[in-house]
């Protein structure tokens, strides 16, 4: 099992569109893995096993309903196969790149299961809500 991706990595976007992977977990995706969009601004670097974690949560959504269809076409109509060259970097298509608000720089964050990119501005432009997000999320957990 992979242990957690941890850490946020400030790189730059090439002028081909290429992000490398954090050298600690290339050798996570040697088997392959996904891109997608994300629910924030943001592209999910995912591997075959949480790629598959993902799509369960989108199976269960119910069939023949409108938003159980139009999620898995969301889902699904926006992923792609994980490229990895041999310097360990990822090309980011353009469709993909605009949907992030991709700019020059950009951050590779470690979020458990998965690995995030973002542009560097609109990640650093939402710390205070992410912290806040945190304490309110542990302070529902201790309640609850």
């Amino acid at each position: 099992m992979q242990p957690p991706f941890v850490g946020t990595f400030d790189y730059v976007l090439d002028d081909r569109n290429r992000v490398p992977i954090p050298p600690a977990y290339r050798s996570a995706f040697d088997g392959g893995g996904y891109i997608a969009t994300g629910t924030d601004p943001c592209l999910v670097i995912h591997t075959p096993e949480s790629f598959a974690r993902a799509s369960e949560i989108i199976e269960s959504l119910p069939e023949e309903t409108k938003e159980g269809e139009d999620a898995r076409r969301d889902f699904y109509g926006k992923v792609w196969l994980l490229q990895k060259d041999a310097q360990g970097r990822v090309t980011i298509r353009e469709d993909l790149a605009k949907f992030a608000g991709l700019t020059r720089d950009v951050k590779v964050v470690g979020v458990g299961r998965r690995l995030e990119i973002w542009d560097s501005a609109t990640f650093d432009a939402r710390e205070e809500a992410r912290q806040q997000a945190r304490i309110s999320a542990v302070q529902k957990t201790q309640e609850g």
